[in-house]
């Protein structure tokens, strides 16, 4: 009696179907959680430039040695617009004293964009200032699914992404 040798390399065509579908279903739970991470860091990195703003306005408002100092005549109810990708953001009106503030702090606003996909394409920051020299802010963004959100994160409120939970 002859004992053949069986060829016991590689795996079966079973087994590596069998792999591929568990693969399969790991990337169709995965994909969406992980869009979903993605675009939470959009929106966080929005969050991230209108803040940098706000403050380098504020420091720069708090600089008594300002050139041009920012006072109510010329800055108050002026907007900062942060514009999607491809299109060029702006200081309304090219007011000096902001742009000043804006170019003391490195930002430079023309090179930057609003990355967000679905919450909001475009956001506005309105800087005013008091008689007294206090400078405030308002938000506003347009666009997307929860551009109505962006003014409350920027205030503090929500969950600070702009990306709806679905229960």
């Amino acid at each position: 009696m002859r004992k053949e040798k069986i060829n016991d390399k590689g795996f079966s065509l079973v087994e590596l179907i069998i792999v591929i579908a568990i693969m399969a279903l790991l990337v169709v739970v995965l994909a969406p959680q992980y869009l979903k991470y993605v675009e939470r860091a959009r929106n966080a990195m929005d969050l991230q430039n209108a803040t940098t703003i706000v403050n380098a306005i504020q420091i720069y408002a708090a600089d008594p040695q300002a050139d041009p100092p920012i006072t109510a005549v010329d800055t108050n109810g002026q907007k900062i617009t942060i514009n999607a990708e491809g299109t060029a953001s702006e200081v309304s009106s090219n007011n000096a004293t902001l742009i000043a503030a804006l170019k003391n702090a490195g930002i430079d606003i023309n090179n930057m964009h609003c990355v967000s996909k679905t919450a909001w394409t475009s956001y506005e920051i309105t800087v005013n200032v008091s008689a007294d020299g206090n400078v405030s802010f308002a938000y506003q963004s347009s666009g997307g699914a929860a551009a109505e959100a962006f003014a409350d994160m920027m205030a503090g409120a929500g969950n600070n992404d702009g990306v709806e939970e679905n229960p």
